[in-house]
């Protein structure tokens, strides 16, 4: 599915252009406004899936890419033990992930995804103050507070590791937002 040909915009539309388009072409189609006419839903939804594919910064680069590769051959599809072809794959199927295409990899750009703070300033704090736990306890002979400092450390290094990913999945619109 082209979004742009849905939405009847040209590829290099700014965003309040594509988002005009939507709400006219909402107006004019919406099964609200259509009455019984059972092709309004349907319509609708293919109207709405494009402006979802294009209002989002990320979604619409990776349709423009996809836009801009030459088509490739379709393989013929295999029949199934019965003899009936499989269905040929949905819009939704493609857009949602749900099918396996020749881009498997996800590839938004990573935009910025700022870490929480106190994952930004835990590592940190929690290194300085292992640290001079195991300083002073290994000065005093502390056991207990040496093991505090060693706990800590590996606290730090555990945060430390996990931040990029934390930033990964926050930047893609996470759970973690």
């Amino acid at each position: 599915m082209d979004p742009y040909a849905v939405l009847g915009v040209a590829r290099d539309a700014p965003t309040d252009e594509i988002r005009q388009a939507y709400v006219a072409l909402a107006r004019r189609t919406h099964p609200d406004v259509r009455g019984d006419d059972p092709a309004a839903a349907e319509q609708m939804r293919r109207i709405n899936l494009a402006w979802e594919m294009l209002s989002d910064a990320d979604s619409r680069a990776a349709i423009d890419r996809r836009l801009s590769r030459p088509p490739q051959p379709k393989a013929p599809q295999s029949a199934s033990p019965a003899g009936e072809r499989a269905a040929p794959p949905t819009d939704d199927d493609i857009y949602a992930g749900h099918y396996d295409r020749d881009d498997d990899l996800d590839d938004r750009p990573i935009t910025e995804g700022n870490l929480p703070g106190w994952m930004r300033l835990g590592a940190p704090a929690a290194f300085v103050v292992g640290i001079f736990a195991v300083i002073f306890g290994v000065m005093a002979g502390g056991f207990v507070l040496l093991r505090l400092g060693l706990l800590l450390l590996g606290l730090s290094v555990l945060l430390f590791m996990l931040s990029p990913f934390v930033v990964l999945i926050r930047s893609r619109g996470g759970p973690l937002r």
